[in-house]
């Protein structure tokens, strides 16, 4: 695992958590709300997974981007 993947995980962690944590709630709640965390669950989760996706290509990216040297500071 990259350092840009490792990166993008700790990101998308709490979303993901936080979706799990919905799911366990949803369990003995009452008729009312089981339907709502569930669903809840669901988009924590996947806005979870989103994030990492999304912030390791960035970081992936950021990583083989090549540095702009700026031409004033050389004096040319």
């Amino acid at each position: 695992m990259t350092a840009a993947w490792a990166r993008a995980i700790r990101r998308g962690i709490v979303p993901i958590v936080l979706g799990i944590l919905s799911w366990i709630v949803s369990y003995p709640a009452i008729e009312d709300l089981d339907p709502l965390l569930k669903w809840l669950g669901v988009i924590l989760v996947v806005l979870g997974l989103v994030i990492i996706v999304a912030s390791a290509r960035r970081y992936t990216a950021d990583e083989q981007r090549v540095p702009v040297v700026d031409q004033t500071r050389r004096g040319i």
